[in-house]
């Protein structure tokens, strides 16, 4: 299971940016590097990280903000508030 640091942790390391730029706001709009490679990115660090349990969950190839992504993996009990 995750929190929320951690999946904002996974996000900046799957698009390759720095500590401390991802906040609870950010979305695929707000960052250049947020691309679909970069969602495709994110998408696999959390399936890792979570043991493949993310693969599954077909709506998180939709959800290109960190709170869609939260909401997400809270629904599906792999992100503790």
């Amino acid at each position: 299971m995750l929190v929320r640091q951690d999946l904002i942790e996974i996000i900046e390391d799957a698009l390759e940016i720095e500590r401390g730029t991802i906040d609870d706001n950010s979305n695929v709009e707000w960052h250049e590097k947020w691309d679909s490679l970069g969602h495709l990115s994110i998408l696999i660090k959390l399936d890792k990280r979570l043991d493949g349990r993310c693969s599954p969950i077909s709506e998180l190839s939709r959800a290109y903000s960190v709170e869609k992504l939260m909401e997400i993996l809270e629904e599906n009990s792999l992100l503790e508030q």
